[in-house]
């Protein structure tokens, strides 16, 4: 579904991806942009924005830039990106104006995995393609935070 998953809470913890999918957060266990059909458009209901893995995401209190999904097996890049499943689906969630949950993820200090945080509901701004680290075409999406949602001490929380 798209927007709040009743019962979750900004800042609440999940040690793993496979929580996500059980609380209904975040379905997709193999990637980071969840999606659902609505007619014949595919719209975003979610992302989890990780360090690591090969992707550049970078994240303020209430701005995130993120990564698009496709280009990379582990931190080998493939090829480039397209504007096909996730990446579309959240260019759609720009031009429909739907709300996608975010969820954080930070390596453990452990570097036995990544330690998540749900972050509250955003907005796609916009959207672009620039040359990645590896000379490959990625998409970025600028997200903001949908004011108003408690606040979340995400690298606070996760030192």
């Amino acid at each position: 579904m798209i927007g709040p998953v009743p019962g979750i809470e900004v800042g609440d913890e999940y040690q793993f991806k496979a929580e996500l999918n059980i609380i209904g957060l975040h379905f997709n266990m193999r990637g980071g942009i969840d999606y659902m059909e609505e007619g014949n458009m595919k719209l975003a209901t979610s992302i989890v924005s990780s360090e690591g893995s090969g992707y550049t995401d970078s994240c303020g209190s209430d701005v995130m830039f993120y990564c698009g999904e496709g280009g990379h097996k582990g931190v080998k890049v493939i090829k480039d990106q397209k504007l096909v499943a996730g990446n579309l689906a959240l260019a759609n969630s720009m031009e429909r104006k739907t709300q996608v949950r975010v969820i954080r993820g930070k390596e453990r200090s452990d570097h036995r995995g990544k330690d998540f945080v749900y972050d509250g509901l955003y907005m796609v701004d916009k959207y672009w393609t620039e040359k990645g680290p590896h000379g490959n075409i990625m998409y970025k999406f600028k997200l903001s935070r949908i004011a108003g949602q408690p606040s979340c001490d995400f690298f606070k929380r996760l030192v």
